[in-house]
């Protein structure tokens, strides 16, 4: 799981419509994904592959779980559990029934079958063309080098990506094509936005935006007459070349013409949240942070255990990470500052690649990487930074001073309860994914005749 998180996975193709019934069309797309076996391929140099592999290698023993922990995962990857529980019934009886064959090049647009936990929330990536939807989609989760992006062809079809680096960040990206008119006849548009989670509409900060505020205003007034839960995102990307000045003129011009389009379209209940994007910083990681908080339902719990964990342990500051994309998913109730989340940054790719130097290969690899492993960075400011891992995927990062981590014993036993009430709700989301994947099963075998074949429609 975590080498396909690392490169990115494209989806096979999706089955043709043959096969009259919808239930016959579904049990073919089902064979068919056992015959097929996916592609996973990643733009990496060739000096690269060595570093990743040991990447892999490091992640998979050193952010160890405890044993209840590991059982309960294995038992989630047996039954194919990945999915978050996002969907009520009717929204997975919805995927059931729909057609998903939508005129789209080699089947992007298919889904896995409803029982196989694979319904995941959507990130939707749109905007116009060269606007820099794909060199972020690179950069985040596949951990390219900016300047390797320059190199990136335009996307010209709908690429789909399933992200599952840990138990709590697990979702779809889907890079749309600038030039591809979604709202054609031919696109079930409807389809795309109800499962969708967060739409993220990219705009080319040093070009000029009035086409794009025009497609922002048409894509989001009709994801909302579709589905009004979706987050609406604006990045403001590609403002690395702008003063600091300029970055706030133009957050505020983009941001006054978008809602005053809103407005005079009567739809002042949507709202908007903007964000001033660069992947040549880490400000796309901390847009794409809060962005995928949203699609947490379980965030409001991991928060009250930050701060809880800092209160009693006199941490000023805690950050819970996924390691892979850097991306972190909870944080404490103090503000966030980007100096702060850059440091944070830093030293989860110092431990990696420390540990991936003289960490030991062969058949100690995974002895000195067990749940009781951990960095200690001391800054020239009297601030300490500890590390802690979590779980296989997740990370603790703290910020202290000096004098309160004289106390470590103390700290370590919070972090004890902390790791062990994470695991806690981690049950908790496999529990009520499984009785919905169980209800969902017994809907669908009501509309099925006892030999199998479909009840017949009316």
């Amino acid at each position: 799981m975590l080498r396909n998180a690392l490169k990115g996975s494209r989806l096979p193709p999706s089955p043709s419509r043959e096969g009259g019934t919808a239930h016959g069309r579904i049990q073919k797309r089902r064979r068919r994904r056992r015959e097929v076996k996916v592609h996973n391929g990643m733009d990496v140099s060739s000096d690269k592959v060595e570093k990743l592999l040991c990447l892999c290698s490091l992640i998979s023993g050193n952010l160890g779980m405890t044993s209840e922990a590991h059982s309960t995962y294995s038992e989630e990857e047996d039954g194919d559990e990945e999915a978050m529980a996002y969907y009520d019934d009717d929204d997975l009886d919805a995927f059931a029934d729909e057609d998903l064959d939508c005129s789209c090049e080699e089947g992007v647009l298919g889904l896995s079958d409803p029982f196989g936990g694979e319904v995941k929330p959507r990130i939707l990536l749109m905007g116009l063309r060269r606007s820099g939807k794909s060199s972020i989609q690179k950069v985040v989760f596949h951990k390219m080098s900016p300047n390797e992006t320059l190199f990136l062809e335009s996307t010209n079809k709908i690429c789909r990506e399933d992200v599952s680096n840990s138990s709590f960040v697990s979702f779809q990206i889907w890079d749309f094509p600038g030039q591809i008119d979604f709202f054609d006849p031919t696109f079930d548009y409807e389809m795309i936005f109800r499962g969708t989670g967060a739409l993220i509409f990219v705009i080319d900060s040093q070009d000029d935006y009035v086409e794009a505020l025009s497609r922002l205003h048409l894509t989001v007034t009709r994801a909302y007459k579709v589905n009004p839960n979706i987050n609406f995102e604006v990045f403001i990307h590609k403002v690395d070349g702008l003063s600091d000045d300029h970055k706030i003129e133009k957050q505020r011009d983009i941001h006054k013409r978008a809602n005053d389009d809103l407005a005079d379209a009567a739809l002042e209940r949507i709202h908007l949240s903007f964000y001033l994007t660069s992947i040549y910083d880490h400000s796309i990681f901390e847009a794409f942070s809060k962005v995928v908080q949203k699609l947490i339902p379980q965030l409001p719990t991991l928060e009250n255990l930050l701060n809880i964990f800092i209160s009693n342990s006199g941490i000023e500051k805690a950050f819970l990470f996924d390691v892979v994309s850097k991306i972190y998913i909870a944080t404490d109730s103090s503000p966030v500052d980007m100096q702060t989340y850059e440091l944070c940054c830093d030293m989860i790719d110092v431990v990696i690649d420390i540990s991936c130097i003289y960490g030991l290969t062969g058949e100690e690899a995974g002895i000195p990487y067990d749940k009781e492993s951990m960095a200690i960075i001391r800054l020239n400011n009297t601030t300490v930074m500890y590390l802690k891992e979590v779980t296989k995927f997740l990370a603790l990062v703290c910020f202290l001073r000096e004098e309160s981590f004289e106390r470590k014993g103390l700290i370590d036993y919070n972090f004890h309860c902390f790791r062990k009430a994470i695991q806690e709700v981690f049950d908790v989301r496999v529990k009520v994914q499984k009785s919905r994947k169980l209800l969902s099963q017994r809907r669908w075998s009501k509309q099925a005749m006892p030999n199998g074949t479909p009840a017949p429609q009316h």
